[in-house]
This record gives structure tokens, sequence and C-alpha cells, in this order.
């Protein structure tokens, strides 16, 4: 193939790609993008990541969809471990989302926090499903920022697959993330991308019979 063939061969599909590429990432903005009807639940889980989820977990609460809200306990970071030890009163992250459901009208009581401390989407799955088949719950609203909705969806699906709970993904409100648009801001393209690798990676995990 002559050198002209090849370079114009290469600007057809490169003009074709510009074309379609509004309706491609779209397709995988939905494809990362899932939201169950909502319903009332026995409890509202909130995975551990950004503050607007416990926003979200609140405003469900104060609506009556669920009877508690349950946190799961990441890691607190290294520098938190550090500023402790030259007497810095640093609070640990479930201090801080203890004190922001508070603030914005959720009890103490109303809120339940799983005291093993679990670092992935599948350690959180795995430790809300042992709570929830301790307890018989009929259904849970697990909350959790948008893009990354369908990896909880999956997720929670595989680990629950043998009990009798019912899940439903519900993304946190006021995410800049929409499968329309989500590539056209950087920080969105940005967790748009690594979710994407999280999300292959998982379902690799997966079919080869292994735990992420």
């Amino acid at each position: 193939m002559s050198l002209a063939v090849t370079l114009a061969a290469a600007a057809v599909i490169g003009l074709v790609a510009y074309q379609l590429r509004a309706p491609l990432l779209t397709w995988v903005g939905g494809w990362l993008y899932h939201a169950d009807t909502l319903e009332p639940a026995d409890a509202i889980v909130v995975l551990a990541g950004a503050a607007g989820r416990d926003l979200e977990a609140a405003d469900l609460f104060a609506e009556g969809f669920g009877a508690t809200i349950l946190l799961t306990r990441p890691p607190d970071h290294p520098a938190v471990a550090a500023l402790r030890s030259r007497g810095v009163e640093m609070p640990s992250n479930i201090e801080t989302r203890l004190h922001y459901l508070q603030a914005l009208g959720v009890g103490r009581t109303d809120v339940t926090v799983l005291q093993r401390v679990v670092g992935s989407t599948q350690a959180e799955a795995v430790l809300v499903a042992e709570w929830a088949e301790s307890r018989e719950i009929e259904r849970v609203i697990v909350v959790t920022s948008a893009f990354h909705t369908s990896r909880a969806r999956y997720v929670f699906d595989q680990v629950f697959r043998d009990l009798d709970t019912q899940i439903l993904i519900h993304p946190s409100g006021g995410s800049s993330f929409v499968p329309a648009t989500w590539w056209q801001t950087r920080a969105n393209l940005r967790n748009g991308l690594f979710e994407l690798q999280k999300y292959a990676y998982y379902r690799l995990m997966y079919l080869l019979g292994r735990s992420p």
C-alpha cells in the first residue's frame, strides 16, 4: 500500500472517529451510569468517598427512604496519623462524616458504622452483605457517585447473588457527571477514564473466578 493511500485511509478513519465521538462517548457514559427506581428500604448504605454521598443519604433519610444510614469505614490517609503524632488534632474520616450527617439532621442513633476497615468496593459489598444477612435485611439503597454506579451495581450483584436482600443503586445528587457530556470537563474525564479501568479490572477478576 502506498504512503498516499495509507494517509488517506488514516484521514478517513480519523474523520469518522471525530464525527462519532459524541455518540460513542455518550454510550460510554451511559455504561458507567446506573440508577434504580427508589423504594423504601431497611437501610441507606453510603459507600466511602465524596461528601456528596453523605449529603444524598441524609436527604433520602429525611424523605423516609430508609430506617438507618449505614457507613463503611475506609482507611484514614497516612497524613492523619503523621499529624496526630505531632500533636495535631485530626478527626478520622468516619468522625468527619458523622459530623456532616448530624449537621444535616441525622441523629447519631440513626447511623450505623460498620467497624471493619475496608479499602475497595468489593470489600465494602462483602461487609454490607455480612451485615444484611445477619439481620435478614430485605432491601438496601446503596448511594455512591454517579460515575461509580454501574460498577457498584455489578459488584453488589456478584456479592449478593445468593442472598435475598434487594439492592437499589442510587447516584448522589449534585454530581456534574452526566452521560451525555461527561468528557467535556477535566475532572469528569479523569474520573470516567479511571473508572473504566477499574470496571474492566473487576470484570476480568470475576471472569477468572478471583476476588478483585
